[in-house]
């Protein structure tokens, strides 16, 4: 079986607990596992995630195989045949393995990842999805109504199974180090969109308590470093990102700032059953955009404002309410 995950960090943090759980049951236990993943979280899965497949494949060049963020604006035969080359070459390093079977399990369905997994094996699950092409799976399975992506891949453990899923958002760090008082500002972030703003940081940083320590996520760990760092911290706030999940899955409390508008329903909020502590602040946009721009820039220019618009106080309150209280 070849399993294609080739989405982020965050996605990863929560398709793994699911992915564990499909791989202990009656239908796939025997199975040989190769996984086609993203080399961006490469870290953790070798650290924490070795028995979950038998043979790894990593996409170093991963953006080859989807039309980069400028190409929406541009006709597909600008830059479909950069991509058709890239997967060929990838399909051919991949039918050599002769799967039997192909789960695509992304969170969100791609037309051109739908071109690239179909006729890789007899058999092609992929995720049920209005408006897109089926044609090109042999079966497709139904994530339920839950929109919430950890909870999505609970519902499709179960469809694939045909048993009940109720794994618990979780991530196990052998001999976890201790609690701090610390709390860790996480202020990067992969597009403008969501980065909160510097004097906004400094605004929170302002109004913590003598007895907590504010420090700024650094960007020389690895991976594994970097989770056992996060696991020792007393809470963590960040903006949209990897780090929020991580924190929730370890079990820390964490804030995360939003722009309102992306990843809403998907990647926050957390739905209460899950049981964590993750508050959102930012989550109701109110900018409009301005007609005389082009659509995709003027949405991106209403996040950021969304965004900036959140205050150090309202991130320290809701810090305050789950995990200074």
């Amino acid at each position: 079986m070849l399993v294609v995950r080739l989405d982020a960090i965050g996605d990863w943090i929560l398709c793994r607990n699911a992915l564990h759980a499909l791989r202990r049951s009656a239908r796939f236990a025997d199975t040989h596992w190769t996984i086609l993943g993203n080399p961006a979280w490469r870290g953790l899965a070798e650290a924490f995630d070795k028995d979950l497949a038998d043979e790894w494949f990593w996409v170093e060049r991963r953006g080859d195989l989807f039309r980069k963020g400028y190409e929406n604006l541009l006709p597909r035969a600008v830059w479909h045949r950069r991509v058709a080359k890239a997967q060929a070459r990838l399909r051919e390093k991949l039918t050599a393995g002769r799967y039997d079977l192909v789960l695509s399990l992304q969170p969100s369905r791609d037309p051109l990842l739908d071109e690239f997994v179909a006729g890789l094996a007899p058999e092609v699950v992929g995720v049920r999805a209005d408006g897109l092409d089926s044609s090109m799976y042999t079966r497709l399975v139904n994530p339920g109504p839950e929109p919430f992506v950890f909870l999505r891949n609970r519902a499709l453990v179960s469809d694939l199974t045909g048993e009940p899923c109720d794994i618990p958002l979780s991530f196990d760090i052998p001999d976890p180090p201790p609690r701090t008082n610390r709390v860790m500002f996480f202020t990067g972030a992969s597009h403008w969109t969501k980065r909160w703003p510097r004097r906004r940081w400094n605004e929170l940083a302002s109004l913590l308590p003598s007895e907590l320590e504010a420090f700024e996520a650094p960007q020389n760990r690895s991976l594994s470093e970097f989770a056992r760092l996060v696991s020792s911290c007393k809470a963590v706030v960040s903006n949209d990102t990897m780090t929020l999940h991580l924190a929730a899955a370890l079990g820390v409390p964490a804030v995360g700032v939003v722009n309102g508008i992306e990843g809403r329903g998907a990647f926050w909020p957390y739905p209460d059953a899950l049981g964590k502590r993750v508050a959102i602040v930012g989550a109701a946009p109110h900018h409009k955009p301005a007609s005389i721009l082009p659509r995709l820039i003027a949405s991106q220019i209403v996040q950021f404002h969304n965004l900036t618009d959140v205050t150090g106080g309202a991130a320290f309150n809701a810090l305050e309410s789950i995990a200074l209280a």
